[in-house]
């Protein structure tokens, strides 16, 4: 921290109309005549390259923006009481704490620089945004600088090392925004820029040179020996104790709160990053988001009943979680999937259904929302006939945050399986068992494509419709085997990697006549399962069954016949709708 006397001010300006910089150009037209001060202090370099940055413009708001570092001493923070009173005697109106991304990994040293700065600032009455940067890029910063000198041994680096790093020029438009904007009085922006191998980004900085190069061959022949992948494991293992070394491979952040999920999805980092809920999508099916840090919402997982039969749950809370909470007061979830390791907040972009009759998918039990809309940075509240709600829904376009929502619940059912086989049934005969409303639950298997035994399953509420012991829920025994083995953290990673690396996952949705078509032509293609449930129309405009009932046909092959199933695709159906969700990566 730096002390009053080596503040740098990038700009004092008094009333004189000769002493003003032009208008910048923009929607918000030219900048109101004012006296302007500046004031940048911090040990970072960066600060420097701000500095030049504020310059090339006017602005009519007093200003301090302050570059801390983890880990303030009391000389510092002396020094930061001192800044202070000098930002009260200056009338200063807006204050931007350059603090660091680091507070999101549990770096308790960041967090406390972080706090201390912010209760000394309370005494103030101006703005307060805190920005938590990644490795700041340019010309003068730490990270520039290192990069520069380590670059040479990129050949070293393992590619799963990744990080994030933000350009000084991005940061520093965040800044100078929000010191022009009327906005909250207390507000925190995390701005991570994109995630990328430290290989590629050692690479693209390194410096040039015979030495440097010299240097690089003797890094490429020491990869040869793995001395860079056994760097990189014992560096992932300190990081597991060391909070602090946890920046420098950086792939999925999980926000304990929905002030810090709101931290990170805000208008100048929502490109950056991809939420997801349990994170399904990547370690079971596979899927990848290039130059995207993912930021997971299990943390967020608060769950209160608001009335009788309805319950209020943060985005990250599981249908796990809510069945265990539902459970103490005999109620349960009106739609139950086979898997339960998922989070309610993704079944509002998602399909997540199970077999029932009454409501097909969670997301036709929800009520209400509470989203955030990054590009026009506010709020929304929608129930579910309202147009935000309906436009939302379903739209993987959308650029909205979920964070809470209202779901139905209702009084705990015991259930009772019919289970009856086939052999070799027809596409309609398949089509009446799905559409039976008698049963609460349907689903129906296929070991195989090129099998002829089709396994029926009905759930009843009713003991006189099926004779079977009771079940607490309506599923089969793998969907109980699943969730089991998810309660481990062993055989989860089995579960998840075998599907990863050796599976095809897919579902899609067939209106009654394309699941006709199916059904006589998939013995042409090597499926080893086959599950199919019904979805009845729901009338939302993003929904693959917005205006169809449909099937779901749940799929799973081998990896190697994924070509051969998509040629299948082509050459006998026009259109495929497919729910992006359980599609493999």
């Amino acid at each position: 921290m730096a002390s009053p006397s080596s503040l740098i001010p990038a700009e004092e300006r008094s009333n004189n109309p000769s002493s003003q910089p032009p208008p910048r150009s923009g929607g918000r037209g030219a900048e109101p005549p004012g006296p302007s001060i500046l004031l940048v202090g911090g040990p970072d370099p960066a600060a420097a390259d701000y500095v030049r940055y504020a310059s090339r413009g006017g602005c009519s708001v007093r200003s301090l923006v302050l570059f801390l570092s983890p880990g303030l001493t009391e000389s510092r923070l002396a020094d930061l009481d001192a800044l202070v009173r000098q930002a009260g005697e200056r009338g200063v109106e807006f204050v931007g704490v350059v603090s660091t991304f680091r507070v999101h990994l549990g770096d308790r040293a960041a967090a406390d620089a972080e706090e201390d700065a912010l209760d000394r600032l309370r005494s103030l009455s101006a703005r307060c945004v805190v920005f938590r940067p990644s490795h700041i890029l340019s010309p003068a910063s730490r990270a520039s600088a290192w990069l520069r000198r380590v670059g040479f041994c990129y050949p070293l680096v393992p590619g799963w090392l990744r990080g994030c790093c933000v350009e000084g020029d991005e940061l520093f438009a965040a800044i100078e925004s929000e010191r022009r904007a009327s906005g909250p009085k207390r507000r925190i922006l995390t701005l991570l820029g994109p995630n990328r191998p430290w290989k590629d980004v050692l690479a693209q900085h390194r410096a040039r040179g015979p030495l440097w190069a010299c240097l690089t061959v003797v890094s490429a022949l020491l990869a040869l020996l793995l001395v860079g992948q056994f760097v990189g494991l014992v560096l992932s293992l300190l990081a597991r104790r060391s909070p602090a070394l946890r920046r420098w491979n950086v792939d999925t952040l999980r926000p304990g709160s929905l002030r810090e999920l709101l931290a990170l999805y805000n208008p100048y980092n929502y490109r950056h990053v991809k939420v997801v809920g349990y994170n399904n999508g990547v370690i079971h099916f596979g899927q990848k988001f290039p130059g995207k840090t993912v930021v997971s919402t299990v943390h967020c997982n608060r769950i209160v009943r608001i009335g009788t039969n309805v319950i209020k749950a943060d985005c990250g809370a599981t249908i796990r979680k809510a069945l265990d909470f539902l459970a103490g007061a005999g109620q349960e979830l009106y739609v139950i999937p086979n898997y339960s390791y998922v989070c309610l907040g993704t079944a509002f972009f998602i399909p997540i259904h199970g077999s029932a009759a009454d409501f097909s998918t969670v997301a036709e039990t929800i009520t209400s929302v509470v989203l955030y809309d990054p590009v026009r940075d506010r709020l929304l509240a929608a129930t579910r006939d309202e147009p935000a709600f309906r436009e939302h829904v379903y739209n993987l376009r959308s650029e909205v945050l979920l964070l809470r929502l209202r779901c139905r619940v209702k009084p705990k059912s015991k259930y009772y399986v019919r289970r009856m086989e086939c052999e070799n049934p027809g596409s309609a005969q398949l089509l009446d068992d799905l559409r039976d409303t008698r049963a609460t639950n349907v689903e129906i298997r296929k070991a195989s494509a090129s099998g002829r035994r089709v396994r029926v399953n009905k759930y009843y509420n009713d003991p006189g419709a099926a004779e079977s012991p009771v079940l607490e829920l309506p599923r089969d025994a793998l969907g109980r085997v699943w969730d089991r083995m998810e309660e481990n953290a062993l055989t989860s990673f089995v579960l998840h990697a075998l599907t990863r690396y050796f599976a095809w996952h897919v579902e899609l949705f067939f209106t009654a006549e394309e699941f006709a078509t199916f059904w006589e032509t998939h013995r042409a293609v090597p499926l080893r399962k086959i599950q199919l449930r019904y979805i009845r129309r729901d009338g939302f405009p993003h929904s693959p069954f917005c205006e169809h009932d449909c099937v779901s046909a749940d799929m799973f092959m081998l990896r190697r016949h994924r070509r051969r199933f998509e040629d299948y695709l082509k050459r006998t159906f026009t259109t495929v709708r497919a729910n992006p969700g359980k599609h493999s990566g």
